[in-house]
């Protein structure tokens, strides 16, 4: 009698019985249960790898019969079915059917995960909408393994379906083995994995900003007067444009190039205030070009750090040659050297960059005519910080802030002032700036 609760169950779920009852085994020690549901009463336990046949399936759950018990357990501890003999009658697709690796169906493949907190995504992005929590230790069916390099479709025990990285699966803990299937390579067979290339991933980004620069001189000289000895600051509007393309491999290591033109204007300017000249104002302009190309490594999967090499272009442009100061327009290029590092959590919404670069072959040329000096020897020191957070996916806000420094000595005598030989001028500058930056 203890059995007709569960033909009646059968009865119920009729309409979504198999084509065929279907011979499997159970993947690991479960208790058969006479209702769905893991607090519901135990029939029998089953040992793993003990025969059983699918009499239908209910949610998550199959009914199924062992040796003389009847009752319920999960999809995930029992075998999928053999794939279908030519000329068979196929049924309507499942849930556990189709999987594939590389270009083949594959029936049973099992993957854990081993992130410590891991998030089933509703896209193949690391900024995608999360669709469940996936806990260290649980198993997820693999529904699609050769979709995306860098990810792999899954589906866990409650039924949910989305993505998971790779680097937080392992294949090897499964209760089935799939020969051959590197999950945490390329879904390829042992016997192509040392032929193909390893897994790239390009990832491209773009940061628009907006800000206020403040900007300072300090020169002085080996003489007397207001044009050879003087402090100047002044305000300007600013805006930047960064481009940043990053290559990684299947490991840590990664390659990446970036760019970035910034302009800013000021009006009415510096105030000069004399007396060697007549006092007035002087409006300007900066333009600033900057690329470079760096190498790193990922850390702990939160950093990625990188030394940099580059080249800096640097313009100051007086609106008006004739100004009250005498200042002339100005040009600096050289090259750099520098670090970056940026703290990227994994599934974390904020991202940090810090980056330092420094100036070391550098060469400053002036207006002819108003030169502080006819040879000169540029330094420089730059360094930011910017902190973006994910608002949707692909899409950021940012804030960021910068400090720069540069000094610049002349030798010779100076055609701007007479009597000068010898002048040194620093120049620093702050931008305070936000923004929003776009993951193409």
């Amino acid at each position: 009698m203890r059995a007709l609760p569960l033909i009646c169950a059968y009865a119920a779920v009729a309409p979504l019985t198999l084509a065929r009852a279907e011979p499997r085994r159970t993947l690991e020690e479960v208790s058969l249960r006479k209702k769905p549901g893991e607090k519901e009463a135990v029939v029998a336990r089953l040992a793993a790898n003990t025969p059983v046949t699918v009499l239908a399936l209910e949610g998550r759950w199959l009914l199924v019969r062992a040796n003389s018990a009847t009752g319920y357990v999960t999809r995930t501890t029992v075998s999928d079915p053999a794939p279908p003999l030519p000329g068979d009658v196929q049924p309507g697709k499942t849930w556990s059917s189709a999987r594939k690796v590389g270009g083949q169906l594959v029936a049973e493949l099992y993957v854990q995960v081993v992130a410590p907190r891991a998030e089933l995504r509703s896209a193949p992005a690391a900024d995608a909408a999360p669709v469940a929590l996936a806990a260290r230790g649980s198993r997820l069916a693999v529904v699609d393994a050769a979709g995306d390099p860098a990810w792999i479709h899954a589906r866990d025990e409650a039924g949910h379906d989305g993505w998971i990285a790779r680097d937080q699966i392992d294949n090897g803990a499964s209760a089935v083995v799939v020969t051959g299937v590197d999950l945490k390579g390329i879904g390829l067979s042992r016997a192509d994995a040392g032929t193909r290339a390893p897994l790239r991933e390009l990832s491209v980004r773009a940061d628009l900003g907006i800000g206020m620069r403040a900007l300072g001189m300090n020169l002085t000289s080996n003489a007397e007067g207001g044009l050879t000895n003087y402090v100047l600051d002044a305000d300007a509007v600013a805006a930047t444009l960064d481009v940043d393309v990053a290559l990684r491999r299947a490991g840590k290591a990664f390659v990446a190039a970036d760019a970035r033109v910034s302009a800013s204007d000021s009006s009415p300017g510096i105030d000069y205030p004399g007396p060697t000249a007549p006092a007035g104002k002087i409006a300007f302009r900066t333009f600033a070009g900057d690329a470079g190309f760096r190498i790193g490594a990922r850390a702990r999967r939160v950093f990625d750090l990188a030394l940099r090499a580059g080249v800096h272009y640097d313009a100051f442009l007086a609106a008006d040659v004739k100004n009250a100061g005498m200042l002339p327009r100005e040009r600096l290029l050289g090259a750099t050297l520098g670090a970056r590092v940026d703290i990227a959590p994994e599934r974390s919404r904020f991202t940090i960059t810090a980056r330092f670069d420094a100036l070391v072959i550098a060469g400053r040329t002036q207006t002819r005519g108003l030169e502080d000096g006819p040879s000169s020897t540029a330094r420089g020191l730059w360094g930011g910080l910017a902190m973006r957070y994910a608002v949707v996916p692909r899409i950021s806000v940012f804030g960021g802030y910068e400090l720069s420094r540069a000094s610049t000595e002349w030798s010779g005598m100076s055609a701007r002032q007479p009597g000068v030989t010898r002048t040194e001028r620093i120049d620093t500058a702050q931008l305070v700036q936000i923004g929003i930056s776009t993951q193409l």
